[in-house]
């Protein structure tokens, strides 16, 4: 149904009255290390395999700590790193017709969350909200970073974020970050992505990988989640550890890893992007 309202067009869905907005399920998949969960944002709970949890919860990891995730409907699998703090603000689930439709949105607060999605049809969503943007999932293997950082390592990433030095703007840029690519927060440029960096992550791929491949959605029902072929480590391009001394042997813009597995910027830092 279309409306008019003094020269303004605006556009209104009518659902079927059979239709109903439910909220999804996050399933804990494994825990390794200290991890802990809040569904009030004050009482706080080891976060422990096979857990299930509803839209409103807020995951934490410890220092040494990785916490995996699947969400059914949307066909996830995510791998919380070491010091994520994960809040799922949004997991709708709606049947139109024989369509599954599902809208999700997480906000990253700190550290990094790494993906496998199989590919939605629209108009689901998967939106990943981070400090001054968001990233929007379109069936990918990825990494998103509460610093802005983003790489993709199958499918697509659009990024929607505020231009470096113009943080008081209402409007988004936008970019889209394809398969060997990742977005630097700091310079607003897609760039390829080192094999350096690759090297660093893609022990955290795999196992997201191999999860995600087959898990159980209802009594004898299976979703196969089936990314596209993966990058090798040894071929891929763009950034690595983030270390300003060396980013002449990586690239330029580097920067000192940090929300990563240490201070030494051995985990998933965004700095030595590809020339």
């Amino acid at each position: 149904m279309i409306l008019s309202m003094s020269g303004m067009v605006a556009f209104l869905y009518l659902s079927p009255a059979s239709a109903e907005i439910q909220s999804g399920e996050v399933l804990v998949k494994a825990v390794h290390g200290v991890a802990t969960y809040s569904t009030d944002h004050v009482t706080w709970r080891p976060l422990q395999p096979d857990l299930i949890l509803k839209r409103g919860a807020v995951l934490k990891t410890g220092a040494d700590a990785t916490a995996d995730l699947v969400m059914e409907d949307s066909g996830t699998a995510l791998r919380m790193t070491p010091d994520t703090e994960l809040e799922v603000a949004r997991l709708n689930t709606e049947l139109a017709g024989e369509q599954l439709v599902t809208e999700t949105t997480l906000n990253l607060k700190s550290g990094a969350i790494i993906g496998s999605q199989r590919k939605l049809s629209k108009p689901s969503r998967f939106d990943i909200n981070i400090p001054g943007g968001v990233a929007t999932i379109r069936g990918t293997e990825y990494l998103v970073r509460a610093d802005g950082a983003v790489t993709c390592v199958s499918g697509e990433v659009e990024v929607k974020y505020t231009a470096p030095g113009k943080h008081n703007q209402t409007t988004f840029e936008s970019a889209k970050v394809p398969a060997g690519y990742s977005f630097n927060p700091a310079t607003g440029r897609v760039v390829p992505t080192t094999s350096a960096y690759l090297k660093n992550i893609i022990a955290d791929v795999n196992a997201v990988r191999d999860f995600a491949r087959v898990f159980k959605v209802g009594r004898g029902t299976f979703v196969i989640v089936k990314p596209e072929p993966k990058l090798s480590p040894i071929c891929g391009h763009g950034h690595g550890h983030g270390d300003d001394d060396n980013d002449r042997d990586h690239g330029r813009d580097g920067h000192d890893g940090h929300d990563g597995h240490d201070q030494a910027g051995n985990g998933p830092g965004y700095g030595d992007f590809g020339r």
